[in-house]
């Protein structure tokens, strides 16, 4: 750059004008130095230095695994023909996962162009599940032009883990269920089971250690630093005297197991709080039931939802057996709540409860008698926040025998979260046979999406749901011709009102019934970025 050339004074321009000049310029200057030094440094606004959005990876899921009983269950027994016999060892593990851009979430069919790369091919997510010990058993997944991939796996003798991310290494939306069916013996038995993700925190309620009942609180450490796990027992008369048990640490890679009959025995539903310090872990609680010889079913129950003022637990079903809702009050302060049992025409006057007290870290059981045979759902109001489960339970035929009586299998219909713009649920292995419960707390039309094992979908089917009742969607309409779904894709027209589960439904062999159930959980559109500001 040149340098600028001197200009000459002007004729008749003094000297002493220049400093006069000068000190001028510079009066601006002292007042902006006076007004800055008068600001309260504290009231100073941080410098954001830099924002970035980034996509978070795919995601993780990691399955409960075949039922693991205690030794002590396994030994001794009654006569050879009745002798104790192990829960069956394998499980069938389903996962579909979705382009967060498929139709399918959207309630259409319908292939886009924005499913497709830059060569054009069509954009799927990968699935790969490894077993316990990391080894992969299978990275292969079907998929079609909608962007939905399918695996479907069987007599898998371990706890599996899924891998699954966009074709962009993103994070899909996506589920995984774990089945596993005892069809005879002592611990006859159907238990669905939904993988899940880490966590610090936990709750877990209904689970029962009477006579011959057994309850384990599983803590899994997946990662490479070590955790501590403070557990709580809730019980009917309060929290539980843990006696030196309520810290648990969980080395890395390591699994730790929680006998809840040691902590608090004789108990018909317990609660169990869970909050970890350090790395997350994968928790779940299994219960197995007795009574003398007769088989009384299994389940293997997941992390609740938070607690919450109103809860809604749809699928409920009664034959001959009546439900059972426990409820727990994680606060400090006694609450009451307000229960109805919803059917196809809305509420049943008959076995609304209209007051239950709910003491503060204590569990309550409400029996809902006289229940017609049918589905239902139960929807409590309470005053705080509170946790809350129903059991079902259905017996089957008559054993042979003079010390036994009709085996009885249960599931626990756990609150059901409102899904808001979709869903996703994946259904088992073995392949649905069962009913899609659903209410809704405002009036709404419901599209149903069923994907195949191809990873195709069907025709989708509208459902209307009016408030305040249950409705029952079974697998038939769902089918293509023979061919049993995989999964269903649900789109509610008013976001935030639907809640929704599945209840699957197996004969044992014998012409009678075995049932677990899940509940559909809302599909977390738009979470898949995360912005991240560095500030002083």
């Amino acid at each position: 750059m040149a340098e600028p050339t001197p200009r000459p004074d002007r004729p008749g321009r003094r000297g002493p004008a220049r400093p006069l000049l000068a000190l001028a310029a510079l009066l601006p200057l002292a007042a902006a130095v006076a007004a800055v030094s008068t600001v309260d440094p504290t009231e100073q606004a941080p410098v954001t230095r830099a924002v970035s959005t980034t996509q978070q990876g795919g995601e993780s899921l990691a399955c409960a695994g075949p039922l693991s009983l205690p030794e002590a269950l396994l030994e001794g027994g009654g006569d050879d023909e009745l002798s104790v016999t192990p829960p069956s060892t394998t499980v069938g593990l389903s996962t579909v996962s979705l382009e967060p851009d498929s139709s399918v979430l959207f309630g259409t069919v319908s292939a886009s162009s924005t499913l497709q790369d830059d060569q054009g091919r069509m954009r799927t997510p990968s699935i790969t599940a490894s077993d316990a010990e990391g080894a992969v058993l299978s990275d292969a997944s079907a998929a079609e032009d909608l962007g939905v991939s399918v695996q479907t796996l069987t007599e898998l003798e371990t706890a599996p883990s899924v891998r699954t991310e966009t074709a962009e290494a993103g994070l899909p939306v996506a589920d995984a269920v774990q089945s596993t069916s005892t069809t005879s013996g002592d611990y006859r038995s159907l238990v669905i089971s939904r993988c899940g993700a880490a966590q610090t925190d936990a709750t877990f309620l209904g689970v029962s250690t009477e006579t011959g009942d057994s309850s384990v609180l599983v803590l899994r450490n997946p990662t490479t630093r070590p955790a501590t796990a403070s557990v709580q027992v809730w019980t009917a008369d309060g929290p539980a005297a843990m006696e030196g048990r309520s810290q648990v640490v969980v080395a890395p890679g390591a699994e730790e197991k929680v006998l809840l009959e040691s902590v608090a025995a004789g108990e018909a539903a317990l609660g169990v709080d869970v909050s970890v310090l350090g790395a997350p872990l994968q928790m779940h609680v299994q219960t197995t039931e007795r009574d003398g010889l007769t088989p009384g079913g299994a389940e293997i129950q997941q992390p609740l939802p938070a607690a919450d003022e109103q809860q809604i637990m749809t699928g409920v079903e009664t034959a001959g057996i009546a439900p059972v809702l426990t409820l727990a009050n994680p606060s400090g302060a006694d609450t009451r709540a307000r229960v109805r049992v919803l059917g196809a025409d809305g509420p049943l006057d008959a076995a609304e409860v209209p007051e239950v007290e709910v003491p503060a870290g204590a569990v309550v059981q409400v029996p809902l008698e006289d229940l017609p045979v049918g589905t239902w759902s139960v929807e409590v109001t309470a005053e705080e926040p509170v946790h809350a489960v129903t059991r079902s339970s259905q017996a089957g035929v008559d054993l042979a025998g003079d010390t036994v009586s009709s085996p009885v299998d249960f599931t626990f219909a756990v609150a059901a979260p409102a899904i808001g713009t979709s869903a996703l649920l994946a259904l088992p292995a073995q392949g649905a046979a069962g009913v899609l419960s659903l209410t809704a707390t405002e009036d709404t039309a419901v599209t149903l999406v069923p994907l195949y094992a191809d990873g195709t979908a069907g025709e989708p089917v509208e459902v209307e749901a009016a408030a305040g009742t249950a409705v029952g969607v079974t697998d038939e309409p769902l089918r293509r011709g023979a061919e049993k779904p995989s999964a269903v894709t649900v789109v509610p027209d008013v976001p935030g009102v639907l809640h929704a589960s599945w209840t699957q439904r197996e004969n044992d062999g014998t012409g009678g019934v075995l049932l677990s159930s899940l509940p559909v959980l809302p599909a977390r559109l738009g979470a898949n970025e995360v912005t991240v500001r560095l500030a002083d």
